[in-house]
């Protein structure tokens, strides 16, 4: 490892014991509890009749309407007036009505390739899935959410549930490398409970005594954890692993690159380092080292496409795919979005 990178890791560690649990930020939108992407009849007619019923906060546009009062008095303006107040209330109907029939169909398209796409927690079926693909990302980002402890699959536990099952697809699929991000970090944060969690859903793929070695590795602390806890890194056997994944927060994205600029500052500063030697080749090196390569294709398992922070230099080729309206880790999502991968075709300029 070199000078930057030791410099930046010790940084980020300084940053992360100084302010763990007291950082304040605004999380994503999508970990609210209101579905943004479910409609509302109600809440469309309320808006409307907010938008239009409700006096104007511009004293500009008061003014101008007190001034002409006399003119909103002639019979003709106000037929004018209630005229297009009900267009756009109408125009607000039709687009709520639009829009809720769009996410109830969407819904159960969903339910139906659900049912279509089941692995039956049988390795087997997913490897005849990926056989028909002519082509496979080699490395896989995926980004999840954190949902109140109320929600279906909320809850620590529920997180740690969607990323053992994406581990095991990845396996079964003969994916070798994964990346996991959720905003908060909270699999990083809870990495043996995590580890026991990939295990356990192993185990019922596999079975006990056939279950795959893997290894969870965490840029941010520069530590890699191999299969359960307590399993000895020095044995050579537990290094020779089905799956690498990678855990990524919110921490590993703007915040990592802001490091590496102030630690190359302080290295020219110092005349420890030429202004000359920094290139966009050694900027790409050194995230690369500290954050991971790039993926080939993200999955994103909400409602709406939302990076929700993930690293944005490790995304400049990266093919995206998510369902609309969905809001659910489910396998049919991931089988779809390896499809929508294997036939795009990727141009990467001079």
């Amino acid at each position: 490892m070199d000078k930057i990178q030791e410099r930046v890791l010790e940084a980020t560690i300084a940053d992360t014991d100084v302010g763990q649990g007291k950082q304040e930020h605004i999380p994503p939108p999508t970990n609210s509890k209101n579905n943004p992407a479910k409609p509302s009849l109600y809440n469309m007619t309320a808006t409307a009749e907010i938008a239009m019923l409700k006096p104007s906060g511009n004293d500009a546009v008061e003014a101008k309407m007190k001034t002409s009062s006399s003119t909103w008095a002639k019979s003709s303006n106000k037929l004018e007036y209630l005229f297009y107040k009900t267009l756009l209330t109408i125009l607000y109907m039709i687009y709520a009505c639009v829009r809720y029939a769009k996410y109830q169909y969407n819904r159960t398209k969903i339910q139906i390739l659900n049912l279509a796409y089941s692995p039956s927690n049988t390795p087997q079926l997913i490897r005849q899935d990926v056989l028909k693909f002519q082509k496979l990302p080699k490395r896989l980002a995926t980004i999840l959410e954190f949902k109140s402890e109320g929600d279906v699959g909320g809850g620590l536990g529920g997180l740690i549930n969607d990323g053992s099952e994406l581990v095991t697809w990845s396996i079964s699929a003969g994916i070798k490398h994964l990346t996991l991000y959720d905003y908060d970090g909270h699999l990083k944060k809870n990495v043996d409970e995590f580890r026991k969690g990939i295990h356990h859903k192993l185990s019922k793929y596999y079975g006990p005594s056939n279950v795959p070695k893997f290894a969870i590795r965490i840029p941010q602390w520069n530590k890699v954890y191999f299969n359960l806890p307590g399993t000895a890194p020095s044995d050579p056997d537990s290094k020779k692993v089905a799956l690498e994944v990678s855990l990524l927060s919110n921490r590993d994205g703007r915040e990592t690159i802001v490091d590496l600029t102030k630690t190359m500052a302080d290295l020219c500063v110092n005349n420890e380092m030429k202004l000359s030697d920094i290139t966009m080749k050694l900027v790409d090196s050194e995230l690369t080292q500290l954050v991971g390569p790039e993926p080939d294709l993200l999955l994103y398992f909400g409602p709406s496409l939302d990076l929700q922070g993930f690293p944005p230099w490790h995304i400049r080729l990266t093919e995206f795919y998510w369902e609309e309206d969905n809001d659910q880790v489910t396998y049919s999502v991931f089988i779809r979005g390896l499809k929508s991968y294997s036939t795009c075709k990727i141009n990467v300029g001079k």
